[in-house]
């Protein structure tokens, strides 16, 4: 019996032991929330126009019927009638009140919020403008809470899936938060777990550097730069990418995380390689010694022309293609010093404590 429990718990340990580790090594993800700007209560009321009184006769009998309509159950016509009054009368204050009372029946809170700053606007002193400075504040806090849920709902979304291992539909939520709110510093973050944690390391690099770009002054500006670093698989290196560069036309672009660029570089060496190698008839010189006239006599040596199947281009096409490697050689070796002088100021260091190793970075 002792032995079959032995055997049950090394079984139990050994199923436990490659989940925990993993989600031990799971970098936690940031969950502050974004920045949303506080939009101004209400904005400047626009220059008042000429009514006419036929303009406020007719807005008169179409605010009663807005209130016929009204008593009726109506909401949505009243509220429609109101629109045609204050078009018709946009200086009447209790039109504008009137209809800012109906637009928040019909649960147009933004459309309400509009019109009871256009009634402050008109009527400032008015005993009903205390009232709708309350009603503009619930209003826009209102507005502003449901603009925030929107956003956090896929970010929420995005943290379940990357806290349970489903690092793709984790990238997905979060990258719906960043479209929703695109300056989320914290979402391209996550993202960046997300895509790392998936093998997606190009991907996870982009979002890391939007992240310092959206916080500069970020306090762990370091410790991302040292994952940016870890992703690469190391700081760059200058002297590798001249190094492959002359090798290799484009492969210090490459070396440097820009893919496209080493691409485009390479086919444009290539290109130019290819026109260096072009077969095309050319003239050809050479000198006749055994020539003889018509009548059998020997004829002096003279030079002669022919066309024969040569390469023509090829000192322009070399030429060409060692320009084309010895600039994009020079230029990968400036992009990899300065990006290392921008992001890789520092050094890092092991450091035991109680509960393991830390992490110490020194900016030189």
């Amino acid at each position: 019996m002792r032995m079959f429990a032995r055997s049950l718990l090394w079984v139990v340990t050994l199923t436990l032991v490659p989940e925990l580790v993993h989600a031990q090594a799971r970098a936690p993800l940031k969950r502050g929330l974004p920045a949303i700007a506080a939009r101004p209560s209400c904005a400047p009321a626009p220059a008042a126009r000429t009514v006419t009184t036929d303009q406020r006769r007719g807005a008169r009998e179409l605010a009663q019927r807005a209130q016929q309509s009204a008593i009726l159950g109506d909401r949505n016509a009243a509220r429609d009638q109101l629109r045609q009054a204050t078009a018709m009368d946009p200086t009447n204050p209790d039109l504008a009140y009137q209809l800012a009372r109906a637009q928040e029946a019909v649960g147009a809170s933004e459309e309400a919020r509009s019109e009871y700053c256009r009634f402050i606007a008109l009527a400032p002193t008015a005993p009903e403008a205390s009232e709708a400075r309350d009603r503009v504040g619930a209003l826009t806090r209102t507005t502003q809470a449901a603009v925030s849920e929107k956003v956090l709902a896929p970010f929420r979304t995005g943290a379940t899936a990357y806290e349970a291992g489903r690092f793709a539909q984790a990238a997905i939520a979060f990258g719906d938060a960043i479209a929703a709110q695109p300056d989320w510093a914290d979402a391209y973050y996550d993202r960046a777990l997300a895509n790392a944690a998936r093998g997606q390391r190009e991907l996870a690099i982009s979002d890391l550097q939007q992240y310092l770009r959206l916080r500069p002054e970020a306090e762990d500006r370091q410790t991302i730069i040292a994952r940016i670093n870890g992703l690469r698989g190391g700081p760059l290196s200058p002297g590798a990418a001249l190094g492959l560069g002359l090798v290799v036309p484009g492969a210090g672009q490459l070396y440097t995380g820009r893919t496209l660029f080493g691409l485009v570089t390479l086919a444009a060496a290539g290109g130019a390689l290819a026109y260096a190698l072009k077969s095309d008839p050319v003239t050809e010189r050479y000198q006749v010694t055994d020539d003889v006239d018509p009548f059998g006599n020997p004829l002096p040596p003279y030079v002669a022309t022919r066309q024969v199947l040569g390469k023509p281009y090829l000192t322009a096409g070399l030429a060409a293609a060692g320009a084309i490697g010895i600039t994009s050689a020079v230029e990968a070796f400036i992009f990899a010093r300065h990006l290392n002088q921008r992001e890789q100021r520092f050094s890092a260091d092991l450091l035991p404590v109680a509960d393991g190793l830390a992490l110490r970075l020194t900016l030189h």
